[in-house]
């Protein structure tokens, strides 16, 4: 009695221990990759299991896993569980969890699921909130072989719930991250704008002012001259009417912007989830004010899973408001303007119906004419919105049309989806998120991406970074010419110095960069030269050295074969998307990252020298230096800063920034050796580190070297809580870890390193 007492009183500690540690991860992090590797260390610790799991659903419907332990790493990147599928599926599809004691002999379950266990009993639960369903908690291998309790399944679904509050929080965060990146984009967007009225405005006072002068001349002298000829009249109306001609013509060309439908002058062309485009549409202030002063309302009827259509975002979302504000004219109090889409071949098709209602015959006989349009002086402006749409859907190479049909009136806009066009999009859109990625990671201004053109082969800009539009639509160089032509047609990277003193080039440097050194190098599909990386311009003014050499080559492999998955059709439409958030993301860490003291790389590039590493070896430990703590960015700034001890959550909070890190970079290429680097930095050689507490030669060689280079740099650098130390007293700790915190082999190398 008194024994089941005290086991009750132990798991009620339990329960509360894990609502506080919980509660304090909820407001300490919004990273998922932190609060899911939390979530299942506290799982694990409390219920005793050597296995687990937490999936998430994606986009596509599918549970993918974003922390494990016990589970092959591989797997656990690859892993894709359709909901229905699979116990974990079949969880998820119910929505409710299972406790299974036996797992051949649950009638629930496949038989042949258990080979995957080393013990016949796990836990499966679903994370939701507010019926929601947001992914599955899976547990497995008790350390003991027993099998899970009540009790324990008890507390993984109150881990369970209180994981749905900050999964839900953070996916929260992340929308609003989200929009504030699209915000920017679009006050970028309105600064153009300006830009370009001003232009506007100056080019209507210089075209009007000479047809107006002479339709004023005309009328006075016709005014003041009362005995005209009839000859002289008609030669005085004539010159009115020319100038009236020529004022109606110009002003139809302002409103007609079809100049732009040549591809380069689009400000931003990307593949876009229309159902996104129409959802952002729907939801800004223009649109409700409409709606509000009509007194109707609008409802969207577009299945998920819609193919992506290329063009300008903000476009289209003006296209989109012009066609709502257009067909509201037409609608009645309490009517629904409804928005369905259908997907003919290579098109999406975009319908804004309103049951009912018509367009009258008159006018939808000149709604999309402009000439009609000014022809008729007692026009509403809401005529002029569906003509504005027009020249939006021709743009981008479609159609609009609008009818009386027996239901009532609808404006169909149809919008090709070929697939060529997508994927130049998507490389563009890419490679510009590739060049962010460099110019930050490697802290240089300038950078451009150049590719082969399919017809002619020159080398043109796709992406770039620091150089004006007018040399990005103009550059293009053939095999051989130039520098990017020279290593197009060697294949083989260039490092230069100085370019006035290197004899290959001897040219003068351009005005643009602040430096004479440059790096280029070649870009590789199925062996054959496809374009050039060039990166000008080191933010501190120095020269590129073999350091950036080293790097550079690595990057350059990732964007060979991140471009080559993408034209050989490699990345579905879902996953393209969570590539271009992804990297978003990385990239904000990049620019966030503040530990760029430059120490780190110098002392991993020699220490691999002093161990005589081979160029494949140093390239990588190189680019992983570069990357290795960006997780830390992912912490709040208020644990990071404490100068006080940390608390048990806080500690735990910090040591998920491996795995944050590696969730950073999952979408730069296949880079598992990188992500076991990444992982595993904070092993100890003894075996006491973590996460995984590998110990000798368990941890990946790189891992062991930044461990040593990591802690050295950290101790040499000021803390909230400490001073710098000496680079004697770092040195000293270092030595002193040997055997136990550290590999001997690499801190003897290490130590003759910082001693010369």
């Amino acid at each position: 009695m008194v024994a089941n007492y005290m086991d009750k009183e132990e798991l009620l500690e339990s329960k509360v221990s894990i609502l506080k540690e919980i509660a304090e991860t909820i407001v300490s992090t919004d990273n998922i990759y932190s609060i899911t590797n939390l979530i299942l260390d506290l799982t694990l610790t409390y219920t005793k299991a050597k296995s687990g799991s937490i999936m998430l659903l994606n986009e596509a419907g599918e549970l993918t896993i974003k922390a494990s332990r016990g589970i092959d790493s591989a797997l656990a990147q690859t892993l894709r569980v359709k909901v229905g599928e699979e116990i974990c599926g079949k969880v998820a599809m119910e929505r409710a969890p299972i406790l299974v004691k036996d797992i051949e002999r649950d009638e629930r379950l496949l038989k042949k699921c258990s080979a995957r266990y080393e013990t016949k009993s796990f836990i499966s639960c679903p994370i939701l909130i507010k019926d929601k369903l947001l992914g599955v908690i899976n547990l497995s291998d008790k350390a003991d072989g027993t099998d899970f309790t009540e009790d324990e399944f008890d507390l993984v679904n109150i881990l369970a719930n209180q994981a749905a509050v900050a999964l839900e929080n953070a996916n929260l965060m992340s929308e609003l991250k989200a929009k504030a990146i699209e915000l920017d984009e679009l006050n970028k967007w309105l600064m153009e704008t300006d830009r370009l009225k001003t232009e506007f405005v100056a080019r209507i006072s210089h075209e009007l002012r000479t047809p107006l002068n002479s339709v004023r001349g005309a009328v006075y002298y016709l005014k003041e001259k009362k005995n005209l000829s009839k000859s002289e009249q008609t030669e005085f109306m004539d010159i009115i009417s020319d100038e009236s001609g020529k004022l109606n013509s110009f002003i139809e060309d302002l409103l007609d912007y079809s100049r732009l439908a040549k591809e380069e002058n689009i400000i931003n062309r990307r593949a876009l989830d229309i159902n996104n485009v129409i959802n952002d549409a729907v939801l800004t202030k223009t649109v409700k004010d409409v709606l509000k002063e009509r007194k109707v309302s609008v409802g969207t009827m577009c299945s998920e899973g819609l193919p992506m259509v290329v063009g300008d975002r903000t476009r289209i979302i003006q296209m989109f408001i012009n066609i709502i504000e257009g067909i509201a004219k037409y609608a009645m109090p309490a009517d629904l303007i409804e928005i369905r889409c259908a997907v003919p071949e290579s098109s999406v098709e975009i319908d804004f119906f309103i049951k009912g209602r018509e367009i009258p015959r008159e006018e939808l006989s000149f709604i999309f004419n402009s000439r009609m349009l000014w022809a008729k002086p007692d026009i509403e402006p809401a005529s002029f919105k569906f003509y504005l749409a027009k020249k939006t859907v021709e743009l981008h190479k479609g159609t609009i049309s609008a009818q009386n049909i027996p239901t009532g009136l609808s404006v169909k806009i149809l919008i090709p989806t070929g697939a060529k066009e997508k994927q130049e999009a998507e490389v563009t859109e890419l490679m510009n998120l590739f060049i962010s990625f460099i110019t930050e990671s490697m802290d240089i201004t300038n950078c451009s991406l150049m590719l082969a053109d399919e017809l002619t082969g020159e080398l043109t800009i796709r992406a770039a970074q620091g150089i004006d539009e007018e040399t990005i639509r103009s550059t293009k160089l053939r095999y051989g010419d130039r520098i990017a032509g020279w290593v197009a047609m060697e294949g083989k990277p260039l490092l230069i110095e100085d370019i006035e003193k290197d004899i290959r080039f001897g040219k003068k440097n351009i005005p643009r960069y602040n430096t004479k050194s440059l790096l280029s190098l070649p870009l590789f599909l199925e062996g054959k030269v496809i374009g050039v990386l060039n990166l000008n311009n080191k933010a501190d003014g120095s020269h590129f050295d073999e350091k950036d050499l080293y790097i550079a080559r690595v990057i350059a492999e990732r964007t060979s074969c991140m471009i080559e998955n993408l034209y050989k059709g490699r990345v579905k439409d879902n996953e393209f998307m969570a590539i271009i958030e992804g990297m978003e993301s990385l990239i904000t860490a990049i620019t966030k990252y503040k530990k760029k003291n430059g120490i780190a790389r110098d002392l991993v590039l020699k220490t691999m020298r002093q161990m005589n590493c081979t160029d494949d070896e140093i390239g990588l430990a190189l680019y992983a230096s570069a990357l290795y703590d960006l997780g830390i960015t992912q912490v709040q700034e208020s644990i990071l800063n404490k100068s006080s001890r940390l608390s048990t959550t806080e500690q735990k909070i910090i040591r998920t920034h491996s795995f944050s890190a590696i969730g950073l970079i999952n979408h730069i290429g296949p880079d598992e050796v990188v992500k076991k680097i990444i992982l595993h930095h904070h092993e100890r050689y003894d075996g006491s580190g973590y996460p995984d507490g590998l110990k000798g030669d368990e941890i990946p060689f790189i891992s062991r070297v930044l461990a040593v280079v990591d802690t050295y740099a950290a101790l040499t650098s000021e803390r909230p809580h400490r001073k710098a130390l000496s680079k004697e007293e770092a040195a000293g700790f270092i030595k002193s870890g040997s055997g136990a915190h550290f590999d001997p082999k690499i801190v003897e190398a290490f130590l003759e390193v910082v001693a010369k």
